[in-house]
């Protein structure tokens, strides 16, 4: 897993150590820089960023509580595996909520922000055979909508599936990113006309219809696979964050951070 750790995003910002490892971290199972299924050793993550092993375990733990890694006591830490159950939860929930988002945007949106859905949406058309690029833009495009739906519940509740989904979505197969662009186009078109109706069918369609391909892929890949839990062996790391262990760094970019205690 050293490899790993190259691609990790540098530490800095105004909180605590911890916090900026937690998020550093997240950001590299996002990208896809630590796969699921992956095992993260401690010692690794702490040598690799000049750290103790203090912060490096309150940030194992923050993700684990937060659903992104599994410490399994006497096995290790590895990022969570995606799961079928789960998909179908986020999206139960999501499609819902991103159709009244595409509604109230129609009613409430201003020139400046169909222009700027207009704009990501032909962004990520130039990105549709880059899957993780694609996944970014897809991403911050439902947040513009959501902005442009000026409900700042709406906007809190999808904020904390967003992640979530876009998770997920780093797996949709290029077939489905060209679709998914002109789907946006499609909503983009119907804010544009204030049409509130159309573009929360539309918003209801493009989530379904995403679901359905992530469900295929993934049943494909089970079935070529299994859904097997990778283990290499007990390892008092898993079970203890501050355990011997070693964290791939070739994934993380070079941090340049300073030895901290």
């Amino acid at each position: 897993m050293s490899e790993s750790l190259a691609a990790l995003p540098q530490l800095g910002g105004a909180e605590t150590l911890g916090e900026q490892l937690r998020a550093a971290i997240e950001e590299a199972i996002l990208n896809g820089a630590l796969e699921p299924g992956a095992r993260i050793h401690p010692d690794e993550l702490a040598a690799h960023f000049g750290v103790s092993r203090i912060p490096v375990r309150e940030a194992l733990r923050a993700l684990d509580a937060s659903g992104w890694v599994e410490i399994r006591p006497r096995h290790g830490v590895y990022v969570r595996q995606r799961h079928a159950a789960e998909l179908e939860e986020l999206f139960e929930v999501r499609a819902p909520l991103e159709a009244q988002a595409c509604r109230l945007a129609a009613r409430r949106r201003t020139d400046e922000q169909v222009a700027e859905l207009d704009a990501l949406a032909r962004s990520a058309r130039d990105a549709a055979d880059e899957p993780k690029r694609f996944a970014t833009l897809n991403s911050r495009f439902h947040d513009a909508v959501v902005v442009a739906a000026g409900n700042d519940v709406l906007t809190a509740t999808l904020k904390g599936l967003r992640l979530r989904v876009q998770w997920y979505f780093a797996e949709a197969p290029p077939r489905r990113t060209r679709h998914s662009v002109e789907e946006h186009l499609e909503i983009v078109d119907a804010i544009r006309e204030h049409d509130g109706d159309r573009a929360a069918e539309l918003g209801t369609k493009h989530v379904l219809d995403t679901l359905g391909v992530l469900r295929a892929q993934m049943d494909a890949a089970a079935a070529m696979d299994g859904d097997e839990s990778p283990s290499d062996g007990a390892d008092p790391a898993l079970g203890d964050p501050e355990g011997s262990g070693a964290v791939a760094a070739s994934e993380v970019s070079d941090p340049a951070v300073a030895r901290r205690a």
